[in-house]
């Protein structure tokens, strides 16, 4: 009995050893980047849209500045339009407010507001109980549907988008609800992906006549004429004109045009990416055990940078700049 628990073991030692997690370790390294400056405070919290700092400012994708504009103990910014900020808490408040802090509207729902986007009066809303609301400030609730309930999800959400007489929806069950508004009901559904957990829409951008949405398992471009769909694993995903960057969870960056063809592929052996972006013809990569890789859109001339004390969840990426605890990186 001794010699089987023995063997036993050490035959689970091995199995542990030939699992060891194995980490992006490049070739060569760029150098060493530190902050260009420091925020005025610490980042506390992230959402898809912008990253609150603990003395309650926000900063936001575009990187406008908003630094003035000061949130209520508990809320969140989850959209800035046309001058109005769209703030949110978890217990379904949401608060509008203009550049004054002057409150132009306030709302509770059954469930906290994820996303919103707003056109003139009304607001699109996806709920965190995947419920797609549009209401309007002066005449209250016009729509509301509670879809499918997402049994787990991404903390990435992404919001609505008014579309002239139709509104889209990305929901968190891996769908793109269109909504007319002139019928003021669902048109279709447009299936993203089908997984039971993890399926909500992390990505959705309009352009001209097409839409690309993604999951964390699948994306999908979407026109009158076709839909076109690619199965991966992804971690997140850049537009830039008429190319699509797809970053995967194995290290993995696929370059694609709007319909999905592959045109070209680069392997970042054990890399985890966490954010990206696109500046000065650049793709900009944050690796999550702390390096900021660098490549033109061919994804060739890559640099490798070492970035010290990087934490995920306290770093927030814009478009030029790279925001991590209390620092300020720009890219080059």
């Amino acid at each position: 009995m001794k010699t089987i628990i023995l063997s036993l073991s050490f035959i689970l030692l091995f199995c542990a050893c030939g699992t060891k997690r194995q980490y992006f370790a490049p070739d060569k390294i760029d150098g060493t980047l530190n902050q260009t400056r420091n925020l005025k405070a610490k980042i506390i919290d992230t959402n898809l849209f912008s990253a609150k700092l603990s003395n309650d400012t926000a900063i936001i994708k575009n990187e406008e500045n908003i630094e003035n504009f000061k949130l209520e103990k508990n809320y969140a910014l989850i959209a800035y339009q046309d001058g109005e900020f769209i703030t949110a808490d978890n217990d379904g408040n949401l608060k509008i407010f203009d550049s004054n802090h002057q409150e132009l509207y306030s709302e509770k729902f059954d469930a906290s507001v994820l996303s919103a986007a707003l056109d003139g009066d009304d607001l699109a809303l996806v709920l965190a109980d995947n419920t797609i609301v549009l209401t309007n400030r002066s005449l209250g609730v016009k729509f509301s549907q509670t879809l499918t309930p997402a049994i787990a999800q991404d903390s990435r959400v992404a919001a609505p988008v008014f579309l002239d007489s139709v509104i889209v929806y990305p929901t968190l069950d891996g769908k793109l609800v269109v909504f007319s508004r002139q019928a003021g009901q669902v048109a279709r559904d447009i299936i993203v992906s089908a997984e039971y957990f993890f399926n909500n829409i992390i990505y959705f951008k309009v352009m001209d006549d097409k839409m690309i949405a993604a999951t964390a398992k699948k994306i999908i471009a979407f026109s009158p004429s076709k839909t076109l769909s690619l199965n991966a694993e992804i971690k997140d995903v850049v537009l830039d004109g008429n190319f699509i960057f797809i970053l995967l969870k194995d290290g993995n960056v696929i370059k694609t045009d709007l319909d999905l063809k592959k045109i070209s592929e680069k392997k970042f052996e054990f890399a985890i990416f966490t954010q990206a972006s696109i500046y000065n013809n650049h793709l900009y990569i944050i690796e999550k055990t702390g390096y900021l890789i660098k490549c033109d859109l061919n994804l060739e001339n890559v640099q490798v940078f070492k970035l010290p004390d990087i934490d995920e969840k306290m770093s927030f990426m814009g478009t030029s700049k790279f925001y991590y605890a209390d620092k300020i990186l720009d890219l080059l």
